[in-house]
């Protein structure tokens, strides 16, 4: 950690959650997580490196993949955000990456990946979702030059670009804004040690993960879909999500940056969302966990409507941009529920 740390130590918002949910049988679980390294410092590429896995839980325990997928994008960080290069493997189907080369990630790619690749989005697969990753995944990979100090934010003067009231965590004089203002640091992930997430006693709950080295990154997603729970007999379906955003520090540990967990109802016949609450866990600033209210504003939505809608409509302090990308997310849901029927036993 870095000379700020009596400023930096976690506020404590919440706890960080631990363990993954019970798969059922009849469920369907997604896993992913994108990998944010430096392998030659701080001043070189970028590699964002993805991983991640559809697995069905059928009746007495028998288990199929539907789908799993693998990728590599090398950006020039600090000249532009370019990508140099770009791979993925993927089963049942894998696509070309040769067309990214070139473009630069940061706002209004994930449109031109929409127009470059259209019908990538329209599969609703691992691929598109480790590619969709690429956006946040190298916004947050700043926060480890911000923490040892490689860069600083102007907190006033002509200089400024603080991305004032884009959401809960930069409303304008809170917590972070304060922070920059007196430091030039944000209070980007001084956060508290990441239990696992992994289940000793189901070797299947993740997908596996390759350790990090020191001062890397990892956005971590589980969305796992299968009956619901409600003695009603509704029929709806419980979808519980879990996402971490975590940080490895100089020494090894893993600490948790941004975290939240999802629980929602949706109703199979037409994909609308009947009931959503989500779960706030570490978060840097103190006016962070109140975006999680911005859950209820799903009810009621298609989940084929969620990118299209979070994009246009989930803006400013009532919401958080991470806490978005989990909603965005949620658009595969009726793919993933599409792989329970049509995948053997294994």
């Amino acid at each position: 950690m870095t000379t700020y740390d009596d400023r930096r130590l976690w506020p404590g918002t919440v706890p960080p959650a631990s363990g993954s949910p019970d798969r059922r049988p009849g469920s369907v679980r997604r896993t992913t997580n994108v990998d944010l390294v430096r392998p030659e410092g701080f001043t070189g590429p970028l590699v964002i490196a993805g991983s991640g896995r559809d697995l069905v839980t059928l009746g007495g325990g028998d288990v199929a993949v539907g789908a799993v997928a693998s990728s590599e994008v090398v950006l020039d960080y600090l000249g532009g955000r370019l990508i140099q290069s770009a791979a993925v493997a993927a089963k049942p189907v894998s696509v070309g990456l040769d067309v990214l080369v070139g473009t630069r990630v940061g706002s209004g790619f994930r449109r031109m990946l929409a127009e470059l690749m259209p019908g990538l989005a329209a599969s609703h697969s691992l691929t598109h979702l480790l590619l969709d990753e690429l956006t946040p995944g190298t916004l947050i990979s700043g926060s480890a030059l911000a923490r040892e100090g490689s860069i600083k934010l102007a907190g006033n003067g002509p200089m400024a670009k603080m991305p004032l009231d884009i959401c809960a965590g930069w409303v304008a004089d809170g917590a972070m804004t304060v922070a920059i203002a007196e430091t030039g640091i944000p209070l980007l992930g001084w956060g508290p040690p990441a239990p696992t997430l992994e289940r000793a006693d189901d070797p299947l709950s993740w997908h596996e993960m390759a350790p990090l080295p020191a001062r890397s990154m990892r956005r971590r997603r589980l969305i796992d879909l299968g009956p619901g729970r409600d003695s009603s007999g509704s029929g709806d379906l419980l979808a519980q999500v879990r996402f971490r955003d975590s940080y490895w520090e100089p020494d090894g540990t893993e600490t948790v940056v941004h975290e939240y967990g999802l629980t929602l109802a949706v109703d199979p016949a037409s994909w609308l969302i009947t009931a959503a609450e989500a779960v706030p866990g570490p978060l840097p600033a103190p006016e962070c966990p109140s975006a999680a209210a911005s859950a209820d504003r799903l009810i009621g939505v298609r989940v084929d409507d969620l990118r299209d809608l979070v994009r246009a409509e989930f803006t400013g302090t009532s919401t958080c941009t991470h806490l978005n990308d989990v909603f965005r997310s949620l658009a595969d849901l009726a793919h993933l529920w599409s792989l329970v029927p049509a995948v053997p036993v294994a």
